[in-house]
């Protein structure tokens, strides 16, 4: 397998950092210092990395300031939500749930959600990517 790593960007010129790999270790907390100390966390109100891409699967930690929220998403495949800080609303068509630190919450692909920080949260959002035919 054929190693990949991230872009630079203007928020994080460093780059190369290692995003899909047959095996790769990810220091949760070395992440979640750097979201916090990132300028897009002073500014914003909220910050995210992509930990682990690959064609099928998507790995995020993101950092939410209270009240902030990623309103009206939808995925093709199942997504799994795992709070290591702080507590978060996962709002759908089919109610409400509040997730609070250390717990998790699951949701199907084709269910439009949003989340909202209920207080300063930090989370991983892990996403199975289905693919249609002829899609890329």
């Amino acid at each position: 397998m054929q190693e990949k790593y991230n872009d630079a960007t203007a928020n994080r010129p460093n780059g190369n950092r290692l995003i899909d790999a047959s095996l790769i270790g990810i220091d949760i907390n070395d992440y979640i210092q750097q979201l916090k100390d990132e300028e897009a966390w002073q500014k914003n109100d909220r910050n995210a990395i992509t930990l682990f891409k690959t064609d099928n699967m998507r790995i995020v930690l993101a950092a939410f300031h209270e009240n902030a929220t990623m309103p009206g998403n939808t995925t093709s495949g199942t997504i799994s939500l795992q709070v290591l800080e702080g507590k978060v609303k996962i709002s759908s068509g089919l109610g409400q749930i509040d997730v609070g630190e250390k717990q998790m919450a699951a949701l199907h692909g084709e269910v439009p959600y949003s989340i909202t920080a209920v207080e300063e949260s930090v989370f991983l959002l892990t996403i199975a990517v289905i693919k249609t035919p002829g899609t890329l």
